[in-house]
Formats: structure tokens, C-alpha cells, sequence
């Protein structure tokens, strides 16, 4: 079974106009969406679409229907022009605990039938309800930093934060998944660096006596992560930083 957790540490750290920085601890999983049905059958804490304690529902994705998350990742990335055949597609993501979650980024790591990379879906959502897929498929650059790190960049299309304007561009530093995890987003606002967010972890076995540590580790953390982000948008408040309304959705 290909399908593990990641203990990580997640840090953001704002430059403009307000300087704010922090960190949480949290763990994730990495889901091999061929091997549901498998993960289910061993690992006891764990669930697919009926609650458990920890659980992976299909409507909590893409569309946020119900139907297998694959075929609607196959059918975005054909709309896109991209077909992967029969690859497979590794999804990062939290899943319910206590049947709660909420994703602020979600990737979905697709690869074609030769095992490469052909493409990375990044799902974010706010906490407003909107939802935004960014599909990078064209890598500005890859591996000249030595670790095979992708780099990506793509406009600003979701009201995320409302600290920040509309007029971003992100930019994606992904890294091949294996023993160790980083994932790294830089945000640029009118051409200025205003926000990064880095992810970086090491892998462990998702069996039902490390899953049953994580939830003692890290007790209700879907619950947390929201929390978490109310929270710190209160001491940006506090700190005057400006405030952008949020703009009608895009098409």
C-alpha cells in the first residue's frame, strides 16, 4: 500500500503590509485514490464515504458531489487538455475527524502511465464557501535547486484572505513526494512579495496504530485548523491591516 501519513510543520509568514508569522505542527495524508477500498479495509480508525473516526468522503472534493474523486480529477484534467491514461493520483489532503474537515489546499499529484508527473491540481477553498481549482501542468522550472522541485505560477483566481487584493500571482514549489514532504507557495500582490506558506514533513506508515497516535498528537485538528484561521485573521485585524471586501466570483 502506497498511501502513508505526513507529520508536518505548516509556517506562514507575511511581509506586506504588515509583517505576521506562524507556524502549527499537523499531520496529513497522501492518499492513493486507487486504494480506498484497501486503506478502509486495514486500517480500523479510518473510513471511505460512512463515518468513522478519522474519514474520506468523495463529496468533500472537486465538484463536492458524490462519485469517485479520481473520475472527477480525470475529467478536469481532460478539460484541460491533459490525459494521464491510466496513472495514478495521489491526493494531500486532511480528511474528517469526528466527521469535520475543512481543506484551505488540497493537491492532487497526477501521473501519467510511465509513473511521471504530468500535472498537479491544487483545490483551495475559502472560508466563505468559494472553491478554485488550479491545474499546473507547465513547471516554469524543475530540479535546479538540486531536489527535483517544481516550480509553477498561476494568477490569483479565489478571495482567500481578506488581507490580500485580487491582484496576486502564486507561485508553487513542489517538491517529488517520498520519505520527506515540501510544499512551498510564495504570493506576490502587484509585484510585491507579500505571503509565503511552507509545508515540509517525513513520512509515516497509515496504519491503525499510527493514525490512532496521530489523533492523540494532534486531537481534533480539522476543528483546530479553523479555528487557527480565524484566529489569525483577528491579530491582522488588530494590526490594522487593510481589509479587501470579497469580490463576486469568477466564472
Amino acid at each position: 500500500m502506497t498511501s502513508c501519513l505526513y507529520t508536518a510543520t505548516l509556517r506562514h509568514r507575511r511581509s506586506r503590509p504588515t509583517v505576521h508569522d506562524f507556524q502549527y505542527r499537523v499531520f496529513m495524508f497522501y492518499l492513493d485514490l486507487d486504494e480506498l477500498a484497501e486503506v478502509q479495509q486495514t486500517v480500523r480508525l479510518f473510513s471511505a464515504n460512512r463515518f468513522n473516526l478519522v474519514s474520506f468522503h468523495d463529496r468533500d472534493y472537486m465538484d463536492r458531489r458524490p462519485g469517485s474523486t479520481k473520475q472527477k480529477v480525470l475529467r478536469c484534467l481532460s478539460q484541460h487538455g491533459i490525459e494521464v491514461g491510466g496513472g495514478r493520483i495521489y491526493l494531500l489532503t486532511s480528511c474528517r475527524i469526528l466527521g469535520y474537515v475543512f481543506n484551505p489546499i488540497s493537491l492532487y499529484y497526477c501521473h501519467g502511465p510511465s509513473g511521471s508527473l504530468d500535472a498537479v491540481v491544487a483545490e483551495v477553498s475559502n472560508t466563505f464557501g468559494g472553491q478554485y481549482l488550479y491545474v499546473l501542468s507547465q513547471p516554469l522550472s524543475q530540479g535546479a535547486d538540486g531536489t527535483g522541485t517544481r516550480r509553477y505560477r498561476t494568477r490569483k483566481a479565489l478571495h482567500v484572505s481578506p488581507f490580500i487584493s485580487m491582484d496576486a500571482i502564486y507561485d508553487f514549489h513542489l517538491a517529488p513526494v517520498g520519505e520527506s514532504l515540501s510544499v512551498g507557495i510564495v504570493e506576490h500582490e502587484s509585484g510585491d512579495h507579500v505571503l509565503d506558506a511552507q509545508l515540509w514533513g517525513r513520512r509515516m506508515p497509515l496504519t491503525t496504530a499510527t493514525l490512532g497516535r496521530m489523533l492523540v498528537t494532534y486531537p481534533l485538528m480539522t476543528l483546530k485548523t479553523t479555528a487557527a484561521i480565524h484566529i489569525q485573521a483577528l491579530r491582522l485585524y488588530l494590526k490594522g491591516t487593510p481589509f479587501h471586501r470579497q469580490p463576486d466570483p469568477s466564472a
